[in-house]
This record gives C-alpha cells, sequence and structure tokens, in this order.
C-alpha cells in the first residue's frame, strides 16, 4: 500500500480544526506534510516517489485513490503550487536516491473544478482556486525544464454525473518528447485572472 501523506488530511487532526475555516489551517498543515515526507524519504525502503501537482478540486486525491493507492510508493498529495518548496521535496528525493515522478492533473475545465471546490465541507478562498491552479502550472514547467530526468505524468479530469461511484474520469497525455512536453504546458498557462473569468479555457 502508498504511504500517503496528504496536507488536507493533517488539517483534520489539527486541535480546533473547523472545515468552514480550513484556509486558516492550512499553513500549518502544509509544514507538517513537508516535515512527514521529509521523514518519509529518511526512514522509508520504497524507492519511488510522486510528488502529485494541480490546482484544488482538479481531482487529484480521486486519482491517487483509483489509480496508485495499492502500489508501493511514497505520495506527497499537494497542489506543488509553490515552485521553492516543491524543489525542496525534489532535491530531498533526489539526494536519498528515490526514483521520482510528477503526476499533473488537470481538470477538463475550470468551471467544473470550481463548482467542486465549492461544495467541499473544505472552505478555502475563490483566490485560493485561482492561485493554486495557475502557479502550480507554473512550477511544473519550471521543473521540467530544470530536471529533464524527472518522469512527468499529466492527467486529465473529467465530472461525469452519470457515472456510479467513482465520479472522475481520468485520460493520461503524457508525451515521452520532452520538447513537446515543454510546448504543450506553456501552451498551457493561465493566470489568475485569466483561470477566475474562465470557461473551459482549453481543449484537450
Amino acid at each position: 500500500m502508498a504511504y500517503i501523506i496528504s496536507s488536507d488530511a493533517i488539517k483534520e487532526t489539527l486541535p480546533g480544526y473547523d472545515p468552514k475555516f480550513a484556509e486558516k489551517f492550512h499553513d500549518i498543515s502544509t509544514k507538517l506534510a513537508d516535515k512527514k515526507f521529509e521523514k518519509a524519504l529518511k526512514n522509508s525502503s520504497m524507492k519511488r516517489v510522486i510528488l502529485m501537482s494541480g490546482g484544488s478540486a482538479s481531482g487529484k486525491s480521486e486519482y491517487v485513490s483509483e489509480y496508485l493507492k495499492k502500489q508501493k510508493i511514497i505520495i506527497s498529495d499537494g497542489t506543488s503550487s509553490s515552485y521553492n518548496r516543491a524543489n525542496i521535496k525534489i532535491e530531498k528525493a533526489l539526494k536519498h536516491r528515490k526514483k521520482l515522478e510528477i503526476h499533473a492533473v488537470w481538470p477538463t475545465d475550470f468551471a467544473t473544478a470550481f463548482e467542486a471546490f465549492f461544495s467541499r465541507d473544505r472552505q478555502f478562498s475563490p483566490e485560493h482556486f485561482y492561485r493554486t491552479h495557475s502557479k502550480s502550472r507554473k512550477t511544473l514547467l519550471r521543473i521540467v525544464r530544470k530536471y529533464p530526468e524527472i518522469s512527468i505524468t499529466i492527467i486529465v479530469s473529467k465530472y461525469d454525473e452519470n457515472r456510479k461511484g467513482q465520479k472522475m474520469e481520468f485520460e493520461v497525455l503524457t508525451d515521452t518528447n520532452r520538447d513537446k512536453l515543454i510546448e504543450f504546458l506553456e501552451k498551457n498557462q493561465y493566470t489568475e485572472e485569466e483561470i477566475k473569468r474562465s470557461q473551459r479555457l482549453y481543449e484537450i
């Protein structure tokens, strides 16, 4: 089974936590998740490590649950919207000689993801949604350019109301050609303002 480190799960263990004010607990839960990740790198015999990437409510946790949780891997389930924080994790994973991968989950359209974002028990400001979706893509592009040896998987998520049980559908879009991957990432960069005004900004 995978060893999954999630700041959202850590939030629920914090004294006084209220999902209606989840944003107030975000910084501390993220810091605790980072420490837990570093400890796992040092102490776990698992060689494969996956950093999740993608904005809030993009379907990362659902993807982890459906495709990764039964594998023997360490998973950092977060947005990877901070380049500095993601870079530190990468350097530490490489230092411990782990086989590192990044799996980025992108919604087919921001409007549907935004609806899911507001339907959750964990409440954040709209700015958190715009920021994590914009900056996670910028971070991923910087990482791809800096670390050509790291395997990148991009997964497009789609919500299917007619599907029973697991409502999310996923499609892998990874191109093994690094230049084409960079071109794809460059094409799909959006500012926070663009995401705020978006309705199906890009087509697959």
